[in-house]
Parts: C-alpha cells; structure tokens; sequence
C-alpha cells in the first residue's frame, strides 16, 4: 500500500459542497441510540444483501443474473484498484468523528471490532465507497427488471448512504464516487456488446491503417504475396 494517505482531499470536497463536513453535523445535532442501531442494521446489510439478490435474479432473471455478476465484478474490482493507488482516510480519521460502529455504548461495538479485526479490513478504502456502490447496484438493477415495482427498493441504497455518512464512516464525496463507479459498472454490464463491437472496430481500423502503410512502403515479404500476408498480419493482430 503507498505511503501517503489521503486525507485532507475528501474532507476539502465536502466543505466545498456543505461548508461543513455532514459526518460532523450528523453526530453533533441528530446523534442518538435509535439512529446508532438502525444505521449499524443497514450499514451490515452491504455484507449479506449482495449474495441474496444475485441469488434471486439467478432463480427468476437467469438473464440478468450475468448482468448483474458482470456489473458486480466491475465495481467492486475497479475500487479495490482505487484502493490501492488512491488510498483515502475516512471522517473517524480524518476529521476525528466517533466510529459509531466502534462505540461500546450501542452494545454493538465490541462485536463489530472483533468483525472487523478478524477480516483484517482496510481502514483507508473510503473512496469509492463500496457500501454506497453496491446498493445501489442493486437498485439500479431491481428498477431495470421490476420497473415502478421495485421503487419501494430505494429506500435501500439512501439509508446506507446516511447510515455510511452518519457512522463516521464515509464523507459524501466517497458516497458519490460509488454512486459514480456502480452506475459505470451498470452501463457496461447492458452495453458490452456494443463496447466489444467499437473496440473491434476501432481495432480493424488500425490493422488496415498499418496495412496500407506496409503497402506504400512495398516491403518484399509483402510484396511478394500480398494477399496471404494481409490476411495473416489481420488475423494475428486481431
């Protein structure tokens, strides 16, 4: 893992968006036990809620089921990559918020220490944040295959995103970037017949650029059999 950790970047694009930092906000003015439990509640569903959904579009939407594990793969791998070179600090650190999750007075925090310990979790992956991606992945595939049906699911991705915001956990550029990275995912999850296509294209493109330039130059190989050299330089580069 790099050395430098990010740590003033989120906090300045939160007080350029609020002129606060909302994870400061939230705590000093709404904190209380009820919304500690209920955010721990959906903050833990990112863990369980991925597997249960992928199963049901697996036994009902086949279709969109490889979608769905395309899309998944994506997002999450396309983080983890963030993770490694763009290393961020969350509010807990960065601004000295309370880690809500880690805080004894909920009855929760010890279990949540010894979860977090014994999967040896990254304390510097908050952006994008994956509990804010991986939500509304799922919403945005819910709505695709349900429509109007699957609205009430919503409410899902918005209240761990509060809940990621409130914990301490996540600043809300990091909401927003995996807001950014799911939707991404989501788009060539739909599209990627269509971005193979270009990018065969694209590819053809350059083979006959290169053709033609061997071409003019008359190089003797492919001089003196053109047509077998065309079709194998065309084969080998694509």
């Amino acid at each position: 893992m790099p050395r430098y950790i990010h740590v003033q970047e989120p906090i300045a694009a939160d007080l350029w968006m609020f002129n606060a930092v909302p994870s400061l906000v939230l705590q000093q003015s709404i904190r209380a036990p009820i919304l500690d439990c209920i955010g721990a509640a959906f903050y833990s569903l990112h863990f369980i809620a991925p597997t249960i959904f992928a199963f049901i579009l697996w036994k009902y939407q086949p279709k969109h089921y490889q979608r769905y594990a395309l899309a998944f793969t994506v997002c999450t791998y396309s983080a983890l990559i963030t993770f490694v070179v763009y290393p961020v600090a969350p509010p807990w650190y960065g601004v000295g918020a309370t880690r809500i999750l880690f805080d004894g007075n909920h009855g929760l925090g010890t279990m949540y220490k010894a979860i977090y310990s014994y999967l040896g979790a990254n304390l510097f992956a908050a952006f994008p944040s994956l509990h804010a991606a991986i939500p509304w992945l799922i919403a945005l595939f819910a709505l695709k295959v349900w429509k109007k049906r699957a609205l009430s699911v919503l409410v899902f991705p918005f209240m761990v995103w509060f809940s990621a915001v409130y914990l301490g956990e996540h600043y809300v550029i990091d909401v927003i970037g995996g807001i950014v990275y799911a939707t991404l995912a989501f788009v060539i999850a739909y599209n990627k017949g269509r971005i193979a296509k270009n990018k065969f294209a694209l590819g053809e493109n350059i083979v006959d650029s290169i053709l033609n330039s061997l071409g003019e130059v008359r190089l003797p190989i492919y001089w003196r059999n053109e047509q077998a050299y065309m079709f194998t330089v065309r084969h080998n580069l694509l």
